[in-house]
């Protein structure tokens, strides 16, 4: 008796750790591109920015939606991937109103039908993908599709973050029209929701839950990526751009 109790408790204590450091972590989600969202407002620019980053990360919100909803870790994790893709769906916007110089309404025009396709997309693959029995939590059997969604929605999250190297490339390692503070809330969101991952959970019945080994990848391979871009500048900064701000000071004395 006194084991289960002992049992019951941890496994009680496991669900609120992973479901807090969730919610923390989907609150910084929900508010890590506006920062990025509010410095394009402001400069009226897009410049640097990498339309080609957001739309592949809507992409990936997508289906890293279908996989969190079917696979049902907690409840901020389902939330999540719905918040990352509104917000990337409002900075591509950005993209083609700023960078491409769409008008207004051929920006919400574009804007609108990709967004109608996505969720019409996620809808009718949520629903065979639970009625699935390959993909029933309480089977051992690996649920491929589930998987293969996952797989892609990693795969396009890392595609998404190198044409910012390619931009990096072309102007010797600086970041122009990267918003630090989006990719340091971003980072913190993804380390956080990943550290929610590393406590065993059990269903409502007692069930443990499968560890979500694919879920942990992805949530690893944002931070790693954007500590490259903060680590890239932070070479310019050293080689050319002090000197550059010490030329400018000498400049402005003279």
């Amino acid at each position: 008796m006194s084991t289960l109790t002992i049992n019951m408790t941890d496994n009680d204590y496991n669900n609120k750790v992973a479901t807090g450091l969730g919610t923390i972590g989907t609150i910084l989600w929900c508010v890590q591109l506006l920062p990025q969202i509010y410095s394009n407002y402001r400069r009226k620019s897009t410049e640097g920015l990498p339309q080609l980053m957001l739309l592949l990360w809507v992409f990936a919100g997508v289906l890293f939606g279908m996989y969190f909803l079917v696979q049902r870790p907690n409840v901020p994790l389902m939330i999540q991937p719905e918040i990352f893709t509104f917000l990337s769906f409002v900075t591509w916007a950005q993209c083609l109103y700023y960078g491409s110089r769409f008008s207004f309404i051929k920006t919400l025009a574009v804007v609108s039908l990709v967004g109608a396709f996505s969720a019409g997309l996620q809808i009718a693959a949520i629903i065979p993908l639970q009625n699935s029995a390959l993909c029933d939590s309480n089977k051992t059997s690996i649920c491929w599709p589930l998987l293969l969604i996952g797989s892609i929605a990693a795969i396009l999250i890392v595609v998404g973050l190198v044409p910012p190297y390619f931009e990096l490339w072309r102007r010797q390692g600086q970041v122009v029209g990267i918003n630090f503070l989006f990719l340091a809330i971003d980072s913190t969101g993804a380390i956080l929701s990943f550290a929610s991952l590393l406590f065993p959970q059990v269903d409502e019945d007692g069930t443990p839950k499968k560890v979500d080994y694919l879920g942990m990848v992805l949530y690893l391979l944002v931070p790693l990526m954007e500590a490259g871009i903060v680590a890239s500048h932070f070479v310019w900064w050293l080689r050319i751009g002090r000197h550059l701000e010490k030329t400018d000071s000498d400049v402005e004395k003279s």
